[in-house]
This record gives structure tokens, C-alpha cells and sequence, in this order.
């Protein structure tokens, strides 16, 4: 058993019996922690985001799950004048995954000292292309993040089985988005593979016909960037 695996037991046995009753009580306790700043939630201006650390964004989407963002930092970068981070949203991955997925990432030391994860996009992006759920590494420009709050290691599994009130959680419905994508994985990663970050932000120009299973990802960049 892995170390979050392990925490996560023993969180269980303080704040819930059952999966939903321990999902409960951390959505509340999460949404209460996202009105204030203390340690373990703690508001933060975006420069202070890293790469390897877990944040709560509320993000200006028409999307509840992009404008309430649980996610995980894994780059940044500059696009003309614009700073795009690139993060893991946690909405589009069942519960139960998040755990395996990140097992592998955090150590006891990282735990004990509450430090940033020891990874890379490259490294994020092949473990979550195991498990077939690399598309929720999604785009936010920093100019669109509104609070940002940095997610101690020491909540991070009442974090994990948590979402925002308004969001409700429902894993067929994420099972769904899984088996949908799942068909169009290996021309999605070919995509990605070529694909030039400041094509989805030049609303000047066509879609390039490079893109096909990313184009309505890119659509949605730009339509956001024009509103």
C-alpha cells in the first residue's frame, strides 16, 4: 500500500465509514476551507503557483468543472503576452484513480515535509496515458484565474474525495467521458505529440487541419478567449 493509499485509510476511519459519507463530509469541510486562508488551504496570488503542487482554482468558464478546479500544476508556459498553466483538473478523474495515479509521485518525505512533487509534464502525461485519462490536463490562462488556493499534503486525501458543492460527482458520468475518449486515445496523443501551444490561442487564424480530435478543445480556448 502506498503512501496517499494509506493516509487515505486512515483519514477514512476518522471522518467516514463509506465512500460517500467520507465524500460528504470532505466536500463541506473543503468548501468551508475555500471561504478562509490557513496552512493547509492557504490563498495565494497566482505567482506563487509551482510545478508538483495541488490548488483549488476559481477559474472564469462557463464550465462548473473549469471555473471550480481542483487540479494538479504539472507546467506553465508563456504564449505571446499570456501565461498558461497547464493543470490536471481532478473533476474529470474518478476518485478512486486519483490515488493510483499519484501513489507513485509522493513519498513519506514529501508527506512529512509538505513538499512539491518531484515531476515533470512529460512524467504526468505517460502515467496518465496508462490509464487512458491524459485529456484532463487542460489549459488555464492565468489572466482568467480569479482565487487560487495551495493544497497541503497533510488534506490532500479529504482534498482527493472531495469536489465542489456545485459540482456534483458522478462517476458514471466520468465513466462515460473515460469510454468516449478512450476511442480516439491513440490519435489524440499523436496530436498532442505535434501540437504547438499557440495554435489554440491565435483566434486570428483556421484551426489547423493537423487537428481533428483537438479541435473542439482548441474551439473552446478560443471562444473563451473572445467572451
Amino acid at each position: 500500500m502506498g503512501v496517499l493509499q494509506e493516509n487515505i485509510r486512515l483519514d477514512r476511519l476518522v471522518y467516514g465509514n463509506s465512500i460517500e459519507d467520507f465524500y460528504k463530509k470532505n466536500t463541506l469541510f473543503m468548501y468551508d476551507k475555500y471561504s478562509k486562508s490557513d496552512k493547509d488551504c492557504e490563498s495565494i496570488s497566482i505567482i506563487d503557483m509551482y510545478v508538483g503542487r495541488f490548488y483549488h482554482l476559481h477559474y472564469d468558464d462557463k464550465s462548473n468543472w473549469m471555473k471550480y478546479s481542483p487540479i494538479f500544476c504539472v507546467d506553465y508556459r508563456k504564449v505571446d503576452n499570456r501565461s498558461i498553466i497547464l493543470g490536471l483538473n481532478l473533476n474529470f478523474i474518478p476518485m478512486e484513480i486519483r490515488t493510483s495515479i499519484f501513489d507513485k509521485f509522493i513519498s513519506d518525505s514529501d508527506y512529512a515535509n509538505d513538499s512539491s512533487l518531484k515531476v515533470d509534464f512529460k512524467g504526468v502525461y505517460l502515467e496518465l496515458l496508462k490509464y487512458g485519462f491524459e485529456y484532463s490536463i487542460v489549459e488555464y490562462d492565468a489572466s482568467d484565474i480569479k482565487l487560487v488556493h495551495r493544497i497541503s499534503l497533510n488534506i490532500l486525501p479529504r482534498f482527493f474525495y472531495s469536489s465542489h458543492p456545485i459540482n456534483k460527482y458522478d462517476p458514471n458520468k466520468l465513466i462515460q467521458i473515460w469510454n468516449s475518449k478512450l476511442k480516439n486515445r491513440e490519435k489524440r496523443h499523436q496530436e498532442m505529440t505535434i501540437s504547438i501551444l499557440s495554435d489554440f490561442y491565435d483566434i486570428n487564424s483556421d484551426i489547423s487541419e493537423k487537428y481533428d480530435v483537438l479541435k473542439k478543445h482548441i474551439q473552446r480556448i478560443r471562444n473563451n478567449i473572445k467572451n
